[in-house]
């Protein structure tokens, strides 16, 4: 189903809790616990008093400088608080997605510290384990370059350590990733780890680590970057050739600001990005997914953006929201396989889904509904890149949290 054959979805750091912010406002904590960050926005942006949920939707719609003060405000002032607890998830959800490894352990261990009897402790120190050691990647400011790519394809040139390869852009990974005998050939220590990651499917594995002192794309030149290394006989690596074994994936995709892919077979990386307006973003940060607003029959709704996968999967809240539009499809056991592993699920498949995105309207034809509710919280599937490359093309915005796709 992807590209990166359900890579990674996320590194599911830590048990969802079921929070209640106690302000006293039913409705902001409503807002939290619905996901509804846009109306949380609206309700909170001139309410001095609520730092937690100013932070919280700071991080959300990508401003992670406002959101780090404000969550560690929250955690200064009151340290054993449940507002604090959630402020240290959030601020490991912002270093995780930045390659900030080192800063995320030390704020998990003094999540740990203040937090020493929560049941879910052991859980996320193991989870974790794989990541202790690892440095914070660090990167140059946004330069506009202009770089090239194959007829409908993301894979783009880049420079490992000086030495050139060409690797796909993944929005569904929050890691970079390449195979074992690449980072062997590109000079890289291979470093074993005890951790495990969340896969598409669901499922954990395990994985190892190397770091590049650094990694050039275009102008843009980041240092200290990790990527996590698999066996080359896992998919997608061993359908590719040296040197194209590898994803880049959010750490370095976000440092760009902006990113273009455009069907004259350019893709731009570094332009100056639009002004931040969360009423207006159709982008969320929310746990370790990148999610997308989307319309379906005059119905919002959000899906995982995931430039990594080749199709469109839908899941069981779609089913469960538009029971109109499935009762007619097709029954079928279908396959979704990750690293290491692959799992069947039940499905139907439907002739065809029209969504409104990134102001363009584009088709799922056919759509494979998975009877199985997979993927990031309220979203109804994962939209790949056979929806984006309907378009001319598209831009994703982290400084404006939008995705716009230009028409053909």
């Amino acid at each position: 189903m992807r590209i990166a054959a359900a890579l990674l979805v996320s590194l599911a750091l830590v048990v969802p809790s079921a929070f209640s912010a106690s302000t006293g406002s039913t409705s902001l904590d409503s807002l939290y616990a619905g996901r509804q960050w846009t109306e949380l926005y609206k309700a909170v942006q001139s309410r001095k008093d609520q730092v937690f949920f100013r932070g919280a939707v700071a991080a959300v719609f990508g401003d992670d400088v406002r959101a780090e003060r404000l969550l560690r405000s929250v955690v200064a002032s009151a340290p054993h608080s449940e507002q604090a607890y959630e402020s240290y998830e959030w601020l490991t959800h912002i270093y995780f997605r930045n390659g900030r490894y080192r800063t995320l352990m030390a704020n998990m261990e003094a999540r740990w510290a203040a937090f020493p009897n929560k049941p879910e402790l052991k859980q996320e120190q193991t989870a974790l384990a794989g990541f202790r050691g690892l440095p914070d990647q660090t990167a140059s400011k946004p330069k506009f370059s202009e770089l090239r790519h194959e007829p409908r394809q993301i894979f783009i040139p880049l420079r490992i350590d000086s030495a050139p390869v060409t690797y796909f852009f993944d929005t569904g990974a929050w890691l970079n990733c390449m195979s074992e005998s690449e980072a062997k050939r590109l000079g890289l220590a291979i470093r074993e780890t005890p951790g495990t990651l969340g896969t598409a499917t669901g499922q954990r594995v395990g994985f190892r680590t190397a770091v590049a002192r650094e990694v050039a794309i275009g102008a843009m030149h980041l240092t200290n970057v990790s990527f996590t290394v698999f066996n080359d006989d896992e998919e997608p690596w061993k359908d590719l050739a040296p040197g194209h074994r590898g994803l880049i994936g959010i750490p370095i995709i976000l440092a760009f600001r902006t990113l273009r892919w455009s069907e004259d077979g350019t893709v731009q990386i570094g332009s100056k990005g639009k002004r931040s307006d969360p009423v207006r973003a159709n982008l969320f940060f929310d746990d370790d997914h990148l999610l997308t607003g989307a319309r379906l029959n005059g119905t919002e709704i959000r899906a995982t953006l995931d430039t990594g996968a080749a199709t469109t999967d839908l899941y069981l809240p779609f089913a469960t929201r538009f029971p109109a539009l499935v009762q007619a499809g097709e029954k079928k056991s279908m396959d979704i396989r990750g690293v290491g592993n692959k799992q069947t699920f039940d499905s139907i498949t439907v002739p065809e889904v029209r969504f409104e995105l990134g102001r363009e309207n584009v088709i799922l034809k056919p759509a494979h509904v998975f009877l199985k509710d997979l993927g990031a919280k309220n979203c109804i599937g994962n939209f790949g890149i056979d929806l984006l490359m309907q378009a001319h093309a598209f831009q994703i915005d982290f400084s404006a949290m939008r995705l716009d796709l230009e028409a053909r």
